[in-house]
């Protein structure tokens, strides 16, 4: 079994998050009910985008900070909405000490000029100006904060969780395709010495075909040969690409952010697949390369949803 499909598997758990992902929470104070939505995606950075509504507004620090306690990359969108749970938006308000002046007022006016004390109705009173106005129930956000920071925390939990789930997905597929790019360096390695000893072979028929079996400069052959063998030594970037594949399956059962350096070491390992394809012609090899360098971009293309 490969070794980076031994440890992961070993490991048994999911640490690679997805930059993907959804969550929902809600909470209720007084007669409102507050429902958060965030959606993430990928993004090089954290990019925090809060819309709501304007009531709102003076608590969307809180909400950012909330966020940056679990997330480190990503555009995370969040949609905050307000519902008054028992549909009472206004109220019906008595301004009792003007309603008060009003009688005192009529009483004093009928004292004065002599007039007949009649019993003044409620209805009466109300029709007056300012006895009766209209408000509208205000949020009391000291005391809608809490609430409301449940609400977020319970919704990026959501989205955490979804984030994981999608990671495993992630991380299966990257699994295998190292586990490919791991076979085709194991046949780099084991092909090195034999195409070698096939351009050996051929410049060797070829002097004896252009001597007519005479004896030609040994010499001179050994040279080219020596010369061949250095300029298509591929031991250096077999050993680079070695090298990066095990940090690279190291870094990616790490807890934490690791897309950024995952998405490094894909730069390298394709800079020494493509070294190794100009330095030698070999057919096989050549057809190796131009799978691994398809791997190789099906890995980044993962990784570019990595956190």
């Amino acid at each position: 079994m490969s070794n980076i499909l031994y440890r992961i598997q070993k490991r048994g758990i999911t640490l690679a998050r997805s930059m993907t992902g959804y969550g929902r929470g809600e909470g209720i104070e007084g007669i409102y009910r507050i429902v958060v939505e965030i959606r993430a995606v990928n993004h090089r950075h954290f990019d925090p985008v809060i819309r709501g509504p304007r009531e709102l507004l003076p608590l969307e620090d809180k909400i950012r900070r909330v966020l940056q306690e679990k997330i480190s990359r990503g555009r995370v969108e969040v949609y905050t909405t307000l519902e008054n749970v028992q549909n009472k938006r206004k109220n019906v308000v008595i301004d009792e000490e003007l309603a008060a002046s009003y009688v005192h007022s009529l009483q004093r006016l009928g004292h004065t000029f002599n007039l007949p004390q009649g019993n003044l109705t409620a209805l009466e009173l109300a029709r007056f100006p300012d006895v009766l106005h209209i408000e509208e129930n205000e949020l009391d956000l000291d005391s809608f904060v809490p609430v409301l920071e449940t609400a977020v925390k319970m919704a990026v939990e959501q989205l955490f969780n979804h984030r994981l789930e999608e990671g495993r997905r992630l991380e299966n597929d990257i699994q295998q395709r190292l586990n490919k790019l791991e076979g085709f360096v194991k046949i780099f390695r084991e092909r090195c010495p034999l195409f070698l000893e096939e351009y050996r072979q051929k410049l060797s028929t070829r002097l004896e075909e252009l001597h007519n079996g005479k004896e030609y400069d040994k010499q001179r052959f050994f040279t080219e040969i020596a010369f061949f063998a250095e300029k298509c030594n591929i031991d250096e970037e077999i050993v680079r690409l070695e090298s990066h594949l095990q940090t690279f399956g190291n870094e990616l059962v790490k807890d934490g952010v690791v897309g950024r350096k995952l998405d490094f070491l894909l730069q390298e390992m394709n800079r020494e697949v493509n070294t190794i394809a100009s330095k030698t012609n070999d057919l096989e090899i050549s057809w190796l390369v131009v799978e691994a360098k398809s791997e190789i971009e099906k890995i980044r293309e993962q990784v570019q949803n990595i956190e």
